[in-house]
Parts: structure tokens; sequence; C-alpha cells
């Protein structure tokens, strides 16, 4: 079982490996944000770490909220160290003494950005760069809280933001030959069925109200879906099964020439969350060894 447990993991790697390089070739201009992004998914690859912080749901939340809404997320010393190293990944890397790594962590889950923008100024650094590294160093936990979570939650998800973590989609899949509607989050990988005429970002149903933009190239697996009321827009990919979690964000960078033409046409993805988590991370104390045997007082 080990065995077959690791040449699964290793053929996982390749893929995601060269999912990456194929991701490199076409947007080269994308280098250094790549970079600290094949960081993230190998991390993330370390399930155990991640999986020992995914905190239980908390009971009595709103039936609207995420599985992660007021959660208190307990971490390990090795999560601080990764958020560090991620720090020093960048070309023109940020001191980690100077941010408090944890704070970092807390502030992008809940994508608190007024929040990372305070941690960059008491730390001399680049607030938008900080808030991509913050995003970047979550996606491990995220990722793990998803696979752990995902299967609780007790009833359909109707809300246009994600039911794990609250971001807005990345991405709209349209799955099988069913083609049915599927939005995916870049964060933490989940997924959620939703209606065919129906805007994610303030639920607007009225087909008039509603359009696409179809790319100049005909291509008839990809388009972008846009809201005339609210101007929000999410990509639309024809998927034969979905795609793995890890795989959405490569997904979204593959198809940056759908974001450049909704964002000529004047249509925007929402700036602020679609629920603010308002979780806690915490730092568990390191476990005592006990020796199996007592100390004696040396003899005079």
């Amino acid at each position: 079982m080990l065995w077959a447990n690791a040449r699964l993991r290793h053929r996982r790697n390749l893929v995601i490996s060269q999912r990456v390089a194929e991701v490199r070739a076409a947007c080269p201009e994308s280098e250094a944000w790549l970079g600290l992004l094949e960081a993230a998914l190998a991390e993330s690859e370390r399930g155990p770490r991640w999986e020992a912080a995914v905190p239980p749901v908390v009971a009595g939340r709103p039936v609207d909220a995420p599985l992660l809404h007021g959660a208190e997320i307990r971490v390990g010393g090795a999560a601080r160290a990764w958020v560090r190293r991620v720090l020093k990944l960048l070309p023109d890397p940020v001191d980690p003494r100077r941010i408090d790594a944890l704070a970092l962590l807390e502030a992008a889950l809940s994508q608190d950005d007024a929040r990372i923008d305070q941690l960059a100024g008491a730390a001399a650094a680049d607030a938008h760069t900080l808030r991509v590294v913050g995003q970047v160093a979550a996606m491990p936990l995220l990722q793990a809280c998803n696979r752990a979570l995902h299967v609780q939650l007790k009833q359909a998800w109707w809300e246009g933001y994600c039911s794990v973590c609250g971001a807005w989609p990345t991405l709209a899949e349209f799955q099988g030959l069913e083609r049915r509607r599927w939005l995916r989050c870049g964060r933490c990988g989940a997924g959620w069925e939703i209606g065919w005429l129906r805007c994610p970002f303030c639920g607007q149903t009225d087909h008039e109200g509603l359009g696409y933009l179809a790319p100049d190239d005909g291509h008839p697996t990809r388009r972008v879906e846009y809201c005339k009321r609210c101007q929000g827009y999410v990509k639309g990919l024809a998927t034969v099964r979905p795609f793995p979690p890890w795989a959405v964000v490569l997904e979204d960078a593959l198809t940056v020439p759908l974001d450049i033409a909704a964002l000529e046409r004047g249509f925007r993805r929402p700036e602020r969350p679609g629920y603010a988590l308002g979780v806690r991370v915490v730092e568990r104390p390191a476990r005592r060894v006990s020796l199996p045997f007592s100390l004696g007082r040396k003899a005079r």
C-alpha cells in the first residue's frame, strides 16, 4: 500500500510539473509568479503536515457561511517556516524577520487586503506583492481544508462564492456531455454546481441581463460569461471531467486572453471577497517528549 501511494504521488507530481512547464512556455512574463506557484503546489503534496491543521467546522455557523467561517486553525512551526520561505523566493525578497508569518497567513485566508497592506507598510514592502505572496502561501493549507471538509456540506450550495473558503470563483466548468455548470475556486480547488442562467456575483437570473463573449478564433470550449447588472465576469471552459484542485489556478493562467477581452469591455472581477471568513491562525504548542525513565539526582 505504501509503495502504491508513493507511485501515485510521483505520477501526480510529474503531471503537475508538466502542466507548470506548459504555462511557463505560454506565459513567460509570469515567471516570478510561476516560481511561487510551483513551490506552493509542491508544498501542497506534503499532505500530513497541512492536514493536521484542518480545523473542525464551527457549529451553529450561518447557513450561507463557508465551512471555514469562524474557525481557529492551529498550525505547527512548519507553517511559519513555509511562509518565510515563500518571502525569500521573490525576485526582490522580503526580509521574513520583518513580517509576522502567521499574521500574513491569517490575513490571506480571510482575504483581508487592508491588513496585508498594513503588514507591508510596517515592513517597507510592496503591498501588491505581499498580497500575492499571502495567497500563494495559503494554498497548501486551503487545499488540505478542501480535501478534508468538502464532504461535510449537508445540502446543495446555492451561493456564488466558494463553499469552503468564501472566495469568488476563478473559473466555470461545463462538465461532460450534459455540460453541467460548476464553479471552481482557484484558492482551495473546491467546486460547486450552479444553474446556467445565474450570475455568481449578484444572483442575476434574467437572461436578458446575462451574456457571453466568444474568442475570435471560434474556440468552442472557452468563453467569458458576463453580467450587465454588476459588470462581473467569469471565464467558462468546457471539460470532459473536473480539473484536479491544483489545476484550476494553472488553467486560469492559460486563459489570460479571455481576461483581457473582458477587461477591455469594462467587465471586472469583484474586488471584495465573497464572504469574510474571520478565521484565526495560532501556533500549536510544541509537543513535550516524555523520557522512558526518570533522571535521578547524582550522588555526592
